[in-house]
């Protein structure tokens, strides 16, 4: 998805229209993100109507209009990691049944004998919120390791080493299925 610099300069002005298109270029994979990484719907839609909000307000502080999505991606990580603070403060599991109930991410067509989408399920849930978060960016996304450490504020190094361990995580469980 390609951003257009006049709209983001559109919305730093003020122009409520320029906004609401960003917002339509975005809001796909802001969720789609959202919900790889916490696993659930409901709060998936919440952290992104969050994102929005905070973005909106903060727009005409944005420097540059070619950094407009990884500015957003850094505001929505940033949402992400409270609410699995949250999460983990109350002690609440997070809800994988969830993972797929965006008609987008359904693999209930993949053939049965590759994958199952229980298996798929119970092998992302062996991940932790932020595996499935770098994961879902790099393979989903196609973000390199490199960007994926500047969206998450987190070294390189342990970026890489996440997705390497996720990965092999992740074939393990498929393995064992």
């Amino acid at each position: 998805m390609n951003i257009d610099a006049q709209l983001v300069e559109g919305a730093k002005k003020g122009d409520g229209e320029s906004f609401s298109r960003l917002y339509e270029l975005v809001q796909d994979d802001l969720y789609k993100y959202a919900l790889y990484a916490l696993g659930n719907a409901h709060d998936a839609e919440d952290v992104v109507a969050e994102t929005f909000l905070e973005a909106f307000r903060g727009i005409s502080k944005l420097r540059e209009a070619d950094a407009f999505k990884g500015w957003i991606f850094k505001i929505l990580s940033v949402r992400i990691k409270r609410r699995i603070s949250h999460y983990v403060k109350e002690k609440n599991q997070l809800q994988i049944e969830d993972f797929t109930s965006d008609p987008a991410l359904r693999i209930d067509s993949m053939d049965s004998a590759v994958i199952t989408r229980a298996d798929l399920l119970q092998a992302l849930s062996a991940l932790s919120p932020q595996e499935r978060m770098i994961l879902s960016l790099s393979v989903l996304y196609g973000y390199t390791t490199k960007q994926i450490s500047q969206m998450l504020r987190c070294p390189h190094g342990t970026v890489s080493s996440k997705l390497h361990r996720s990965l092999q995580k992740l074939k393990k469980q498929m393995e064992e299925r």
